[in-house]
Parts: C-alpha cells; sequence; structure tokens
C-alpha cells in the first residue's frame, strides 16, 4: 500500500510542475480546480482500495465458515457474490488508472508547450474536461455496483436468516427426540456467523460506492467550473488587450489573441530568429499586462 501512496496525482511532478506555472500566471482559480479535480481522483482511487480490502476480507471470511451441509451451499453463492462483486470492482478500478492517465498526459503536454510559448498554452488546462466522459462512465459503473451490492445484501440478508431458523428447528427437534425443553429463540436475537463475514463487508463496500458517487459528482461539477474560469480570465485579458490596440499594430494584434498563427520567422530555423521571436513575444506580454505579479513568469 505504501508503494501506492507516492502515485497520486496530487503527488505527480508533472501536475505540480503545471499548478505552479498556473500560480505564477495569476491563473489561481484555475490552479485550485486542477488540484481539486487530481485530489478527487485520488481519492477514488483509495476507495476502490479500502473496497479490494473488504472484498479480499469477506472471500477469507467465506473460507474459514464452518463446514455443514447448510453452509457449504450457501458458500458456494456467497462466492460467486463476491466475485461478482469483485469483478466490477476491478473494473472500476482500470477505468479511474485511465482517468490517472489521462490527466497526466494532459497535463504534461500542456506544460511543455507553456514552457515554450507562455501563457496562451495555460488555457489549455479546458483539456482536462476530456476524462468527463470517462467520469460519466466510472459514475455508470458505480451506480450499477450500487444496485447490484443492494441485491447481494439483500439476498445475504435472508440467506442468514433462513439458516438461523433453519438452525434453530434443527436444535429443536434434537431437543424434542432428546425430551428436553424446547428453545424459544425469540428471546435469545441469534444472528448467524456469516452476518459478519459476508454481510459486514458488503455494507462497507455500499458505504464506500455512495461515497464515492458524491466524488464522481462533485469532479464532474469541478471540471464544468475550471472550463468556465479558463472563458472568464480569457474574456477578461481581450478586453485588456483591446484597450491597448490602437497603439498596437495590426500584426502585432493577431499574435496576441492566436499564438497558434505562424509568423515568417517562425521558418528561419537560426538562434537569431528564435531569439528576436522570444523578445517580440516577451514586448507583447508585457503590452498585454498591467499586472506587476503577472510577470513572475518571466522572472524565474
Amino acid at each position: 500500500m505504501d508503494m501506492e501512496a507516492g502515485k497520486t496525482l496530487t503527488n505527480e511532478e508533472v501536475i505540480r510542475e503545471l499548478l505552479d506555472l498556473l500560480k505564477k500566471n495569476a491563473m489561481k482559480e484555475q490552479a485550485n480546480d486542477v488540484f481539486e479535480i487530481c485530489s478527487y481522483v485520488d481519492g477514488l482511487e483509495k476507495k476502490i482500495d479500502s473496497m479490494t480490502e473488504e472484498l479480499t476480507n469477506m472471500q477469507n471470511q467465506i473460507k474459514e465458515m464452518q463446514e455443514d451441509t447448510l453452509v457449504n451451499n450457501a458458500k458456494k453463492a456467497l462466492s460467486e457474490a463476491q466475485e461478482r462483486l469483485n469483478t466490477r470492482c476491478e473494473q472500476i478500478k482500470s477505468q479511474v488508472l485511465e482517468v490517472k492517465a489521462q490527466v497526466k498526459s494532459t497535463a504534461k503536454s500542456i506544460v511543455d508547450e507553456a514552457k515554450e510559448k507562455g501563457r496562451a498554452a495555460l488555457y489549455r488546462v479546458t483539456e482536462f474536461v476530456g476524462i468527463k466522459k470517462r467520469l460519466l462512465n466510472v459514475r455508470t459503473a458505480v451506480k450499477d455496483m450500487i444496485v447490484s451490492t443492494d441485491r447481494d445484501i439483500a439476498r445475504t440478508a435472508l440467506l442468514a436468516k433462513g439458516l438461523r431458523e433453519a438452525g434453530q428447528t434443527i436444535n429443536n427437534a434434537f431437543h424434542t427426540f432428546a425430551d428436553k425443553p424446547e428453545v424459544d429463540y425469540s428471546q435469545k436475537e441469534q444472528k448467524h456467523p456469516f452476518t459478519k463475514a459476508v454481510l459486514a463487508p458488503m455494507k462497507a463496500v455500499k458505504k464506500l460506492l455512495v461515497s464515492m458517487e458524491l466524488q464522481l459528482d462533485a469532479s464532474i461539477d469541478k471540471l464544468d467550473n475550471l472550463a468556465m474560469n479558463v472563458q472568464f480570465d480569457k474574456e477578461k485579458r481581450m478586453e485588456h488587450t483591446k484597450d491597448k490596440d490602437q497603439k498596437a499594430p495590426d500584426t502585432e494584434r493577431e499574435i496576441i489573441y492566436s499564438p497558434m498563427v505562424a509568423e515568417p520567422q517562425e521558418y528561419k530555423y537560426n538562434a537569431d530568429a528564435f531569439e528576436a521571436r522570444k523578445t517580440s513575444e516577451a514586448k507583447q506580454e508585457t503590452a498585454g499586462k498591467e499586472l506587476p505579479k503577472v510577470r513572475e513568469d518571466k522572472a524565474r
């Protein structure tokens, strides 16, 4: 378990690098959104690990059940239920791992481009919204698993009740046979041993699933929020750039809006042209900014 702990998204170097760039470029809200989205995904993974522990514990408890004819038949049914839950748990885990991988590769691609092209590349954090589809799929899987876990809990409770009552009937039959008084079981609340062995872990799994669903809802909201925040920041800067427009020639204005447009000097592959371009970009950055704190990224 400890080895896994180091692999949380919030501890990934590339994520930290991206958060750092966002903060240095006065995009604190976006940084918070990205951080929270990563924490949610880490949280999902942690809950899946707890679920796996519960299910492993359940498997061991089923194996250790005392052997008698009644329980033997029950054990088979319970083992099947445990395997069903386990399979679903594994599927959800692999979906969450895919989300993690996508978050990491998106972050890396943005960080690489931001190092080369500056602040404009950071608007690409909206690409994290790309994990929304995967998260929605995880949510569907979690909801399905909640339904099947509920069903298994109900069936297990019924089975436990049946075995308990059957056991009491048999005990009383022996008592009668031996001319002993019958036991009034209604006065003794007896739990069948596998109520603890099987029902408890099933209920724990259900609880984890319900909190996963809430976490998924929250992370999906966060993604929408992130997209909105980026849009808001873009518009704010556009307004800001327009004020400077009268003083800037047309070509420069074009570059400020869309850094993706190829400039002629891009095709001269010599170091001078590259330097010249960097300098002109730095000038534009300065032209487009009033806030001194935004300059932190250039001061690195």
